[in-house]
């Protein structure tokens, strides 16, 4: 049998149609189970009451679409405390203008609005930062890598990259272990994170310890 040139485009046509609504809705379901997650997130303050029934409730869809789109609900919760945190660093760069600033001010100001969120958010700490450092993949969050970078290169001491990538870990993942540990590093160091001026001096402590301004 053979079939046109016509008739063949035709089906392909509709195939693909077929194939992106399917891929859109797909999209759409993961996107009500993290939004409404992230509803939930904003709701509770004890982060591990927060069910698996009640997310599939709001976000109006099947219980079994979170092991389809998630490994478990623990993971569905990562993701969507990591896209509510975007979104507030999103809105924070649109309000403010660090584009004048130095590469270490910049970063300064990026890792305390950072750590605010955080710190305003402590709910989420024994939940995400576990994950964060031990499971995740090693990310560094938004922009910091390109002002680690830019530090260096201003003060003519250019590094490697494994060097960057290593002091933008440092620089985050300490800080994240210390708000996991908040009340054992107080005991030991006498330094509050949940404390604003004195996260603030750490965050400077840590800049000034791994963006040393020298010129060699």
């Amino acid at each position: 049998m053979i079939v046109s040139k016509r008739v063949l485009n035709m089906f392909n046509f509709f195939m693909e149609k077929f194939l992106r609504g399917k891929i859109m809705k797909a999209d759409s379901t993961k996107e009500q189970l993290i939004n409404a997650t992230i509803q939930l997130l904003s709701s509770h303050r004890d982060v591990s009451s927060i069910t698996a029934r009640e997310i599939v409730a709001k976000a109006n869809v099947n219980l079994a679409m979170i092991n389809y789109y998630f490994k478990s609900k623990e993971e569905l919760i990562n993701t969507s405390i990591k896209k509510f945190l975007k979104r507030h660093m999103d809105e924070y760069k649109a309000t403010h203008d660090t584009k004048n600033l130095a590469p270490k001010q910049q970063l300064r100001e990026i890792l305390i609005a950072f750590f605010d969120f955080i710190g305003e958010h402590s709910q989420f700490i024994k939940i995400s930062v576990p994950y964060i450092l031990i499971q995740e993949e090693i990310v560094y969050p938004f922009e910091i890598l390109p002002l680690i970078k830019a530090h260096y290169e201003n003060h003519n001491n250019k590094k490697t990259e494994a060097e960057y990538r290593t002091i933008a870990y440092q620089i985050t993942s300490f800080i994240q272990l210390i708000f996991l540990r908040s009340n054992a590093f107080l005991k030991y160091s006498g330094i509050d994170i949940l404390n604003v001026e004195q996260r603030n001096g750490l965050i400077d402590f840590q800049l000034d310890l791994f963006l040393v301004d020298i010129t060699k």
